[in-house]
């Protein structure tokens, strides 16, 4: 893939960077040789293990962090703006060339890589153990003390919110574009870890390099800091005060590493877990009575109360309940029982429907009501092949071939049930519910002969002239929406079934010429002039449609006063299943530049906040599937499927995000802090009088 490619490029062009500095920058005692490779993987190889499972933890933290703006919108963008105000946007301008922008977009990404690569593997090549136990755990700790920013105090992009403010770097071809729009939520602005963690292996080689064999070494990342400081604020992506952020977990960082480098590397020096391991393999019994023996003694300073055990309850409670509230937040979602394999699921306000693909006597339709997790069967089989559901607050239509069933959702008798079956001379293409502005039901019905509108018993109320050519149908109260093919283009027409009024909107699906010349080099053939508008959602606002444009499709958002109409997927990938309300879209994407051959294979759900413009990605690339995502009452909903798994419905609480028992442990924990922070301060004030 495009994306992957220039990654790999990066990662390359840094370990060979990397290796090429080493014969300049080791100790001048150090012999180079291949062999050392080699050596240095058996000798350190929990140092590397250490270092490098942060990069595994990214992606499940950047997941949790989407979820958690998505469902709480924490962050502290507008104040840092309100301090800073346009202070890096005059760098930028002051500076700006296209030359300069090429050069140092790859600078911060692969000069960070080798910066980093290096300060780690030198040591441990040199065999310098005691730098080597000190820069391993201070890279571990950077990271470790970033993770509570990253979650709940997020910074967007200075080029997202400043007026005039370019992400250069993001934006310098569609193939960098997408790498970064996988690998970062653009949220993660404090701390700059980009400033903070070559700061802080500068700073652990300036304290612990007592007879200067790093000197060189140290001075070059100085100088990479102090590059790395403009760099970043000239591309658009932080602020000064992500840097001071940097600055001060680096401080902390270094600082803890002093602190624990004892008792860590006395359990986990790699010398001695291969000593252990060899003397357990000789005498097992004796080993693991000594094994017993190492752990009542560390078990044992706990065992009276003092400021060390107060401590201990005190991050433990912060710990759990921390745990759980997360957990809430980025994890709300129920089985769907009586639905083995979903064809599909919609939902509006409380409701959200999923249809079995048996068809037949045994085709399972269920309802749930999502504000109290409730389920019902609906009545109204059999159906010759799964069927379509259309659902408006509490009216709902299913339909299929030339058979549809009106419905008004009632659950008090345990079981939903048609009010009316009507059957057609023609098949349904798709079908909407409205209300005219009297308040009367109709159902407008897309087959073969146009759009027709009937009542909810079947009775003919009109036809829609010139509809024989509509792709897509949608209906927003008064109003039926569908997508034709005009003769410049994709274009949008509405009809007011109480006016009897029609008004029709181009829709342009075309993107900026950089990113369809890109695409036409990666032979994805796309023609958004003869575009095809497959799906519709609207509001009394504004209008969302997918519109096919060939090899991949594009979400598109239209302003229904204005006409206006903007790409708000991105247009190098291919995106599906739009649903709106006033405020917020969800709709499919896939996660790769290049469009899959199954629509459904690695695809997310993201949401689109029209206040804002921001789009969050509340999933995370699994290998799960993920299918028609509707925006309720309480949030975001959509069908989860996976090969091995019972599908279950997610859910994405964005008003009330924590369960009950959140709010429960929540208040525990309140009422448990403070006796516990009470003995603590007392304990405090007595041990330093006893010392």
């Amino acid at each position: 893939m495009a994306q992957t490619g220039i990654y790999l490029t990066w990662v390359t062009a840094a370990i060979l960077c990397s290796v090429a500095l080493m014969p300049v920058l080791k100790p001048r005692f150090v012999k180079h040789s291949w062999s050392a490779y080699v050596d240095m993987f058996r000798r350190y190889w929990f140092h590397m293990l250490i270092v490098f499972s942060v990069y595994l933890w990214k992606d499940p933290l950047d997941q949790i962090d989407r979820a958690l703006m998505a469902s709480t919108r924490i962050e502290i963008t507008p104040y840092i703006y309100a301090i800073e105000g346009d202070v890096v946007l005059w760098i930028q301008k002051g500076f700006k060339s296209d030359f300069l922008t090429e050069v140092l977009t790859h600078f911060y990404v692969m000069g960070y890589m080798t910066a980093i690569f290096s300060a780690f593997i030198y040591p441990i090549y040199a065999d310098d153990r005691y730098m080597a136990d000190r820069i391993a755990l201070t890279m571990f700790y950077v990271y470790i003390l970033a993770i509570p920013f990253y979650l709940f105090l997020n910074v967007r992009v200075t080029g997202d919110v400043i007026p005039g403010m370019e992400t250069l770097a993001y934006d310098l071809t569609p193939e960098i574009r997408n790498w970064f729009v996988q690998i970062d939520p653009f949220t993660n602005g404090m701390p700059s870890l980009h400033i903070g963690m070559p700061f802080a292996i500068w700073l652990a080689f300036v304290r612990w390099d007592e007879d200067g064999r790093w000197n060189r070494f140290a001075n070059v990342l100085a100088v990479f800091v102090i590059l790395t400081a403009f760099t970043i604020v000239y591309l658009g992506i932080h602020w000064i005060s992500d840097m001071l952020g940097g600055l001060l977990i680096a401080h902390f960082a270094v600082n803890l590493a002093d602190k624990t480098r004892v008792a860590v590397w006395s359990a986990f020096d790699e010398r001695l877990i291969g000593r252990r391991f060899a003397y357990f393999v000789d005498n097992p019994r004796l080993a693991l009575r000594n094994a017993r023996t190492i752990l009542q003694r560390a078990v044992e300073p706990y065992r009276q109360a003092s400021k060390k055990q107060t401590s201990v309850a005190i991050i433990t409670v912060l710990l759990l309940t921390t745990t759980i509230l997360v957990y809430d937040a980025t994890h709300q979602s129920f089985p769907l029982e009586g639905v083995e394999v979903p064809s599909g699921a919609t939902g509006d306000g409380d409701w959200m429907i999923a249809v079995n693909e048996t068809a037949g006597e045994n085709t399972a339709i269920i309802a749930w009501n999502l504000s109290t997790t409730e389920s019902y069967e609906v009545g109204g089989a059999p159906w010759d092949a799964p069927p379509s559901v259309e659902i408006s607050g509490e009216k709902m239509v299913i339909y299929n071939g030339s058979r549809y069933d009106w419905f008004k959702i009632d659950p008090s008798f345990g079981r939903i049930t048609p009010e009316y079956t009507t059957s057609l001379p023609l098949e349904i293409e798709g079908l909407g519910i409205g209300s005219t502005l009297d308040g009367t039901a109709y159902v407008a019905l897309l087959s073969d002969q146009g759009i027709i509108v009937k009542s909810p018993s079947g009775v003919d109320i009109l036809r829609i002239e010139d509809s024989s050519d509509a792709t897509a149908l949608t209906v927003s109260g008064d109003t039926i929406v569908w997508g034709a093919n005009g003769s410049d283009g994709p274009e949008i027409s509405m009809y007011s079934v109480s006016g009897e009024t029609r008004q029709n909107y181009f829709v342009n699906a075309s993107s900026d010429l950089e990113t369809e010349l890109t695409l036409l080099e990666a032979n994805i053939d796309v023609d958004p002039r003869n575009g095809t508008i497959t799906e519709i959602s609207a509001d009394g606002t504004s209008i969302a449609v997918t519109v096919d444009v060939g090899a991949l499709r594009r979400v598109m958002l239209i302003d229904r006063v204005l006409g206006n109409s903007e790409i708000i997927s991105e247009p190098a990938w291919d995106a599906w299943s739009p649903h709106l309300t006033s405020e917020k879209i969800v709709y499919l994407q896939i996660t790769s530049f290049f469009p899959s051959d199954d629509p459904y294979e690695s695809n997310d759900v993201y949401l689109y906040d029209r206040s804002t413009s921001d789009n969050v990605r509340l999933t995370s690339g699994s290998s799960s599937v993920h299918k028609d995502p509707r925006v309720v009452s309480i949030g975001a909903a959509w069908l989860v499927t996976d090969g091995d798994e019972n599908p279950v419905l997610e859910i994405y609480d964005m008003e009330e995000t924590f369960e009950p028992y959140s709010r429960v442990l929540l208040q525990a924990a309140v009422v448990m802090l403070v006796p516990l922070l009470m003995v603590w301060t007392v304990q405090t004030a007595s041990e330093k009088r006893a010392g």
